[in-house]
């Protein structure tokens, strides 16, 4: 079956009940195609890469910020995932060739089943240690409280205007960095 970017919005739709914050974090890749350089090489094995590495980045980042979480047993979330490794739906965008100097790969992340008594603020504080302090990432991270609204279309905009890049091996939907805590989701 061919999955198209309805399909994973629905998924992760199913979950929504269980998010509780969303995170925009970039990293310091930059897809950027000088126009006028006499670079020749394929473009886009050289973006793939930089996707490849920002994702191990991610992934890494996403594991120092989930031992952060319940800093009396780190090893909680690695010992226990399916009761306290948080929710998370990642999506990657920006891997593709641009003229835009400013532009970077970047992670929208949609985040639940963490401890209730984490302010938004102290969230940030977190996962911003764990990205750019740990992971050696970019300071542009922003993290919001959950709002009503349509994050999920949004997450997969690329997916929408490029059908193939919805359940691609390069695509939007970066499957590995998510998790679903099916024990804890379940206790609700």
């Amino acid at each position: 079956m061919q999955y198209t970017a309805k399909n994973i919005e629905t998924f992760m739709q199913s979950y929504d009940k269980h998010v509780s914050h969303y995170i925009v974090a970039h990293t310091h890749f930059r897809p950027f195609l000088n126009p006028h350089s006499k670079y020749t090489g394929n473009n886009k094995i050289r973006i793939g890469k930089m996707a490849e590495q920002a994702s191990k980045d991610c992934r890494y980042a996403l594991n120092c910020f989930n031992k952060l979480l319940y800093p009396s047993a780190s090893n909680k979330p690695t010992r226990f995932p399916y009761i306290y490794r948080p929710l998370t739906f990642v999506t990657i965008e920006g891997a593709r060739e641009t003229t835009d100097k400013a532009q970077t790969i970047h992670f929208n992340i949609a985040i639940g089943n963490l401890p209730t008594v984490l302010t938004t603020e102290e969230i940030q504080t977190l996962f911003s240690y764990a990205w750019h302090e740990k992971a050696g990432l970019s300071q542009d991270i922003q993290v919001y409280k959950k709002q009503t609204g349509t994050w999920f279309g949004y997450t997969l905009k690329e997916a929408q205007q490029a059908p193939s890049k919805a359940w691609a091996t390069d695509g939007i939907w970066d499957v590995n960095n998510c998790w679903i805590p099916h024990a804890a989701l379940n206790a609700d």
